[in-house]
């Protein structure tokens, strides 16, 4: 069975939903398709370039490279040099190499691992690579081409859209479940809530649709609470697919959109409103950072202020004596190679003192 054909879906109910496509696509409903897996929307254009690859799991038989050498191919794909260390197993791989990189300011982040060794694996290897690892590669095409080259399996992919300004919801979400929008092969795949949505707050929400452990969900999450962004709309929709009972095809690396347009018949006609990469991470590290900087100024701005006072140093000494070279777990490194400007961030951070 070839990738094309293993990753079709059975007829969807398209028919039974033809008040969220007339209501959300903002044109006459289309006339009742299937939808595959494989297949775009009607609507989607091939310049759209909205979802971003945001984990990998793949793996091949052992190749003809090292792992050092498989690193250093990586790390041309990210334009920096992976360095890795052992650290006991992963997945039933007794050799786990935990990979690492060095950023222009000399913060070193974790990106992902290269796994291998163990009977139970017969010899293959696995390369992960994790949201902070996709985000610095910058040549999926040759990411794509080295792994068609070791005949490699994508296990787990997740797809990540987001609408900045609430262009689609997670309440819209919900609509389109009870409007039978995520129906394949028949009904309704099976739904999971998590967050305030029974109470007040700022707590973000979120929404899932079918189960993992099946090879296909959706996540749907209210990603600037996340970042303790109150006043955020930004929603962020992640198809995660996995290899059981289906093949999830290499060029997914490369045409993401096209496998988040066909994952589910609702999503079919949302990237003409997503964001693109650039704009996502910078909101992404101004949220992050803002909410530190928030609390450092809350919790530690008088003790700054009497060494200061006291001791008569300068602002800047006093920065350089407790700065510590790294990125916060919360930042993505993707959006510190993006930059951002001061007074975005000074702005979110009044925002938050409101």
């Amino acid at each position: 069975m070839s990738a094309q054909t293993a990753f079709n879906d059975s007829p969807s109910s398209a028919g039974d939903a033809s008040s969220w496509r007339l209501r959300f696509s903002g044109a006459k409903a289309p006339a009742t398709r299937a939808v595959t897996r494989v297949e775009s929307s009607p609507t989607t254009t091939s310049d759209i370039k909205a979802a971003k690859i945001d984990w990998l799991n793949a793996t091949f038989d052992a190749p003809a490279m090292s792992v050092h050498g498989l690193m250093t191919f990586v790390g041309g794909l990210m334009g920096r040099t992976i360095t890795g260390e052992l650290d006991g197993g992963l997945f039933g791989f007794t050799d786990r190499n935990r990979l690492t990189v060095r950023l222009d300011d000399g913060a070193k982040v974790e990106i992902g691992s290269i796994a291998l060794g163990g009977e139970s694996q017969k010899g293959r290897w696995l390369l992960q690579l994790n949201g902070k690892g996709c985000g610095l590669v910058t040549d999926w095409a040759s990411l794509q081409e080295l792994l068609e080259g070791l005949d490699a399996t994508i296990s787990r992919v997740d797809l990540a859209v987001d609408f900045l300004d609430g262009e689609y919801t997670v309440d819209d979400a919900m609509t389109l479940w009870h409007e039978g929008a995520f129906i394949n092969r028949g009904r309704n795949p099976e739904l999971d809530t998590q967050g305030a949505w029974h109470e007040g707050g700022t707590k973000g929400r979120t929404m899932y649709v079918g189960k993992l452990k099946n090879g296909k969900t959706l996540c749907v999450y209210e990603k600037g609470r996340q970042l303790n962004m109150p006043d955020s709309n930004w929603t962020r929709y992640e198809v995660r697919l996995g290899n059981r009972d289906r093949v999830v095809p290499l060029d997914i690396l490369t045409n993401p959109e096209k496998y988040f347009a066909g994952a589910y018949p609702a999503l079919a006609h949302m990237l003409q409103a997503a964001a693109e990469e650039i704009p996502t991470v910078r909101e992404e590290v101004k949220g992050s950072l803002a909410h530190g900087l928030h609390h450092m100024q809350r919790c530690y701005g008088k003790y700054l202020h009497q060494a200061i006072e006291t001791t008569g140093c300068s602002a800047l000494d006093l920065v350089e004596e407790v700065r510590i070279v790294g990125i916060p777990k919360k930042v993505e490194p993707s959006g510190v190679v993006a930059g951002l400007a001061w007074p975005e961030l000074q702005a979110q951070m009044e925002r938050l003192k409101s």
